[in-house]
């Protein structure tokens, strides 16, 4: 009997225990929850992590205030939040925030029903506001932590990010939008330098190459007049710079001694003035050779210059070889403008008709408008290129360091046309494992993975077919960061925001 009043007394023990643990967690997790609310202006994000309002009790609110353009905290000193619930209010100032674009605040609401917070505060010398609608205020404290955690958003798979993650690194969440979107034809493009800025040196004589550095290479950077090779003709019977340069030496030397001569026969009226004019022109043609030559050929040869300034394309010829006359020796570009010849299948020809803008994509991911690099469509081509069969399409550009001669990009075509359609920006999309998906707002601290079905892309922005609706918010910049916190932690949508 003694043995049974003790087991009764440790099983009272056990469950008293349990029960009290039970209630201890559940104030716990009841005190510790805040509801989030968010407002935007055209300019400006407002998030506020808010304990449950009820009348006649204090509840702070831990405000985040940022900046639409560059997705950074707003320094800001004052911020001022009202609390409006039908006629009556309350308004609180604070004049210093616990860090750059935080604020807590603490509010005691005077009236219960559904109101709105109102934040104001000055940026840029304009006071500016942010409304946030559907705001409860409750009876009393213990209605309000009930009530408000059935309210709270709620997603099996939320993703944590706070505010001071992401104010650290590139991020940004936009709404899905629909818009007017161009049919786009995809291909790629090769780039060379237009032709009117590259100019092809060939040789005025035969000869051996020597050139003057030794060698000369392909992005080797010249100046108009520079002596880049010599072609000696030493030995040679024919097209030999060294003798044509002595030859015409010679003949100016004799075309200037018959002018002089026939000009005192003139004077004595012993030859016509028709001969003179004859005697003169063949002393200033020999002349104009004579300098023309001395210019261009040394002792050893002919001395080729660069004509212009700019780099070294293409060199065509080795040190040491022979060559003849008419020969290139190399070419040189003048980066002004580049030209994109995109190759498009045959059968696009006939929405070829309706091209009138492109988009263009680096290797590197990097993304142009065609007005960004001055371009213009120059032409589209009605017949295929004989080697790939394909219909080429030439842009021209201005010279960008990032667009390399000789490389290739990836140049979306536009048709005049437009279609609305719901679309993200391709940085907002993430694959994995040929499925995509992009990370849909929550709250501006909690997102989740939301899998979507996509059409065609203009370069910048990719038609969503299915998974998103329109004013939805997702993650545009710095999703990947998302999905790396994903790995890192799952969070419970009931948990309080700490800082």
């Amino acid at each position: 009997m003694k043995f049974y009043n003790i087991m009764g007394c440790l099983l009272l023990s056990f469950f008293w225990a349990c029960n009290s643990s039970h209630s201890s967690k559940e104030a716990h997790a009841h005190n510790d929850i805040t509801i989030p609310y968010t407002g935007y202006s055209s300019e400006v994000e407002v998030f506020a992590d808010v304990e449950p309002l009820a009348t006649g009790t204090n509840s702070d609110l831990i405000v985040h205030l940022t900046d639409l353009a560059t997705f950074k905290p707003i320094d800001i000193q004052q911020l001022t939040v009202s609390l409006v619930v039908g006629s009556k209010g309350v308004r609180v100032v604070s004049d210093s925030p616990v860090q750059k674009g935080i604020f807590i605040i603490s509010l005691q609401p005077v009236l219960a029903g559904s109101g709105q917070l109102q934040f104001t505060f000055n940026k840029d010398g304009r006071e500016q506001a942010v409304v946030v609608n559907n705001v409860l205020v409750y009876e009393d404290a213990h209605q309000a932590m009930h009530l408000a955690e059935e309210d709270l958003p709620s997603s099996p798979n939320a993703i944590g990010f706070t505010k001071e993650q992401s104010w650290k690194v590139e991020f940004e969440t936009r709404p899905v939008q629909r818009l007017p979107f161009n049919q786009i034809i995809k291909a790629p493009a090769k780039v060379e330098a237009a032709q009117d800025n590259q100019t092809l040196v060939v040789a005025k004589t035969s000869g051996v190459v020597q050139f003057s550095a030794g060698s000369l290479y392909p992005g080797q950077s010249l100046s108009k007049g520079d002596w880049t090779m010599t072609i000696a003709g030493e030995g040679l019977t024919e097209n030999n710079a060294v003798v044509r340069l002595q030859e015409a030496r010679a003949e100016y030397d004799a075309a200037k001694s018959d002018y002089n001569r026939d000009k005192r026969l003139f004077e004595q009226q012993i030859v016509s003035e028709r001969a003179l004019l004859e005697s003169k022109t063949r002393f200033e043609k020999a002349g104009a050779l004579w300098n023309n030559l001395q210019k261009s050929v040394g002792q050893s040869g002919e001395n080729v210059l660069a004509p212009q300034m700019g780099l070294v394309h293409s060199v065509c010829v080795s040190n040491g070889e022979f060559i003849t006359t008419g020969t290139p020796l190399y070419s040189i570009v003048e980066n002004k403008r580049l030209v994109l010849q995109a190759m498009v299948r045959q059968s696009q020809l006939p929405a070829l008709a309706a091209i009138t803008d492109a988009t263009i994509e680096l290797n590197s991911g990097e993304v142009f408008e065609l007005k960004e690099l001055n371009g213009t469509i120059k032409a589209v081509a009605q017949t295929v290129n004989e080697e790939a069969y394909l219909l080429p399409v030439t842009i021209e550009v201005d010279y960008d360091e990032r667009l390399v001669s000789g490389g290739f990009v990836n140049v979306y075509l536009k048709r005049a046309e437009t279609v609305p359609a719901l679309v993200v920006p391709e940085t907002a999309l993430v694959e994995i494992q040929g499925l995509y998906f992009v990370y849909l707002q929550l709250t501006p601290e909690m997102f989740e993975r939301q899998q979507v079905k996509v059409g065609a892309s203009n370069g910048v922005q990719r038609v969503i077919l299915s998974g998103l609706r329109e004013h939805d918010r997702v993650v545009t910049k710095g999703a990947i960061l998302v999905k790396l916190a994903a790995v890192s932690n799952t969070i419970d949508a009931h948990a309080g925001h700490v800082h």
